[in-house]
């Protein structure tokens, strides 16, 4: 199964977006009964408004809304006090002698009962929405949540600003909740520091694609239009080889490997098939709008070829390990290589978090589960990293 995240802009796609606002509010008992089939407001007419959705084929599973401050204010504003943490971070920014801060809020959550549970929708909606702020200029972020998600915000990072408060007319307490846009977008894209121009000139472009375990993301001798970047999961690589009658295995692709690119320079058709080895969370850059951004600032091309030209010694890299590495080495290269796009932790910067499990490094590296098991514990003694059966972490800082 797949998911498609984007903002909305045609009038199917924002009344898709009033409507599931209005089946799932309606579903949970809260004010759907104020609305007729589905809950808009004023500040869906603001023009910096951002509503997203996410499709599972073509019917609307979930959505989120993104607000830029205005003299209207924000919507979280209706709900809490917000001034005194406004007051507070603008007496920051101007100590530190920066700009003004930009305040943005998230809201209008909605999420489709059965996809509830699955935590990789929530994730794509919010780092497209912290993609959208970052575009606008964002600099913090306010939300009021139903407490009873509040856990979620919180081990992001956070601050919640009081206790919980009932709102009588919903029937739910709400916890205001307010967030420096900085560590959330270190969470959202810190895996992609080697890209960080690419990221920077098509923000506020993509689209996410949320891919299920054994998918085919597209297959060989297809046309292909499409980009993409892996936020999280893998991606496996392979091709028919006609002359051998076998399928050659080329790659796994992790976090911050891109893949596809080719794509955006001509229509030829793919020259190989990609598969999701779990599940995985994709950024996608379409043809379409690389080439309107490469018309209106040449630079995009040149972001672009500084990847491609990167891609190459990955993949001339990656030929030589698989090939001829002994099992050390390659244990030793998966292991450098996951420490680079491994995302700083949202309490602490001095670690480095990847969400790759032992059984995912040691398909990655070739080596048996007992062999990289031996080889991360020899590493973890060395007071380098731990691991679990989750994620590895890394006790070192990345290196510049």
């Amino acid at each position: 199964m797949s998911i498609r995240i984007k903002l909305a802009q045609t009038e199917q796609e924002l009344n898709d977006v009033y409507r599931l606002r209005y089946q799932v509010y309606s579903e949970l008992g809260r004010f759907a009964e104020k609305y007729d089939d589905a809950i808009v407001d004023v500040f869906d007419a603001i023009p910096s408004v951002a509503n997203i959705i996410a499709y599972s084929d073509d019917v609307p599973i979930a959505t989120i809304r993104v607000n830029l401050d205005t003299a209207l204010k924000l919507p979280s504003d209706h709900t809490f006090d917000f001034t005194p943490y406004r007051e507070r971070v603008a007496a920051e920014e101007q100590e530190a002698g920066r700009n003004q801060p930009v305040f943005a809020s998230a809201g209008m959550l909605a999420i489709a009962a059965e996809w509830r549970n699955r935590r990789n929708v929530f994730a794509g909606l919010l780092r497209m929405a912290v993609d959208i702020g970052h575009m606008l200029g964002v600099t913090h972020i306010v939300a009021t949540v139903n407490d009873e998600t509040a856990g979620i915000y919180e081990r992001l990072g956070w601050e919640r600003l009081s206790q919980p408060v009932p709102m009588g007319e919903l029937g739910v307490n709400i916890s205001p909740f307010a967030t420096p846009m900085a560590p959330m977008y270190r969470w959202a894209f810190g895996m992609f520091r080697e890209k960080k121009d690419l990221l920077e000139q098509f923000s506020g472009c993509f689209t996410w694609y949320l891919v299920d375990k054994g998918n085919k993301v597209f297959c060989q001798g297809e046309p292909g239009d499409e980009a993409y970047l892996i936020t999280k999961g893998g991606i496996d690589i392979s091709c028919f080889h006609e002359a051998s009658d076998k399928t050659l295995y080329l790659a796994r692709l992790g976090p911050g490997d891109m893949f596809g690119e080719l794509s955006l320079i001509d229509s030829s058709e793919r020259s190989a098939t990609a598969v999701a080895s779990r599940n995985t969370e994709l950024i996608v850059i379409s043809r379409d709008v690389f080439w309107e951004k490469s018309y209106e600032d040449p630079s995009h091309l040149k972001a672009l070829m500084q990847v491609l030209s990167g891609r190459l010694r990955d993949a001339n890299n990656l030929s030589m390990i698989y090939a001829y590495a002994s099992l050390e080495e390659r244990l030793r290269y998966f292991v450098e290589r996951l420490r680079k796009t491994a995302v700083e932790d949202v309490h602490n910067p001095d670690l480095l978090r990847s969400k790759m499990t032992v059984q995912e490094f040691a398909d990655m590296s070739h080596a048996s589960l007992e062999e990289a098991e031996r080889f991360l514990q020899k590493l973890h003694d060395e007071n380098k990293l731990e691991y679990s059966r989750y994620q590895i972490t890394f006790f070192e800082g990345r290196e510049s």
